[in-house]
């Protein structure tokens, strides 16, 4: 999948989210903690409303882990269990950059897993990933051949050199509905694997549809509507209902019909 990661710096006027092609958008949420994207609820909710992937960030400043997770997690509330959590480790405004790597990370990562149940992802650079790799959370790596400008590439260079979840190949991309640079990625997961990453719990049907009565469906059965044998089974099975109660309804049911038959006859033959 082909997406955008963005700050304040595109603002809410400059950059036309629907317009912009995009499968996923990540969006700066805070930094430290007394940093915050004002256009960061602007920018997700028209993510969202596109029905594309979101993705939110804070940008480490290598203060007290706990504090800063909670900076983020208080700002960006409304999105959680709807868009991926990255914590965004890089060298500028970050004393502990290249002195604490897996260890602040690790704690960071870890509480913000505690607190929401949602594993986040950790944005590093390449020549700094060795350092973070062993955290056990995804990466979302940073590597540029150039500073050339460019659109999508369906095979980013060094592509497959190293395992990522999410690979920032350039940061002067061009696309339609901005006439800036932006940060162009490619996400290695399925739009489901981003919703699960994400928290997103997917809605089945059988748990939206109103469930029938065993009598109900023994009545079905015996219409002819869930087939025989294996596959009345089966059927009845994958739609989410007891087989044995059902079949149980079935045989109570012929069983009262046989003996409706029978006073009948009874009746007809004392007259």
């Amino acid at each position: 999948m082909n997406g955008i990661d963005i700050s304040a710096w595109q603002g809410d006027e400059n950059i036309d989210l629907a317009k912009v092609p995009y499968d996923f958008c990540i969006v700066k949420a805070t930094e430290g903690t007394d940093y915050k994207n004002r256009y960061f609820t602007a920018h997700c909710d028209k993510v969202l409303s596109r029905k594309k992937l979101l993705g939110a960030y804070h940008y480490a400043n290598g203060g007290d882990p706990q504090k800063e997770a909670d900076y983020f997690l208080a700002y960006c509330k409304k999105y959680i269990g709807k868009a991926v959590l990255v914590l965004d480790w890089e060298a500028k405004n970050n004393s502990l950059f290249g002195v604490k790597d897996l260890e602040w990370c690790l704690q960071w990562c870890s509480y913000v897993q505690k607190k929401t149940g949602i594993k986040p992802l950790i944005y590093i650079q390449k020549s700094a990933m060795d350092a973070v790799k062993k955290s056990g959370y995804g990466l979302w790596v940073a590597q540029y051949p150039d500073y050339v400008e460019t659109g999508y590439q369906e095979h980013p260079w060094n592509e497959g050199k190293y395992n990522c979840l999410i690979r920032q190949y350039t940061s002067v991309g061009k696309l339609s509905g901005y006439a800036g640079s932006l940060d162009l990625n490619k996400a290695y997961i399925s739009s489901a694997s981003w919703n699960k990453q994400a928290g997103k719990v997917k809605t089945t049907s059988a748990s939206t549809t109103t469930k029938k009565s065993v009598n109900t469906l023994a009545k079905e059965v015996l219409a002819g509507k869930w087939g025989n044998d294996t596959d009345r089974k089966n059927r009845l099975t994958k739609a989410g209902y007891d087989y044995a109660k059902v079949q149980a309804a079935v045989n109570k049911l012929i069983q009262v019909s046989q003996m409706s038959e029978d006073k009948k006859i009874n009746a007809v033959a004392h007259d």
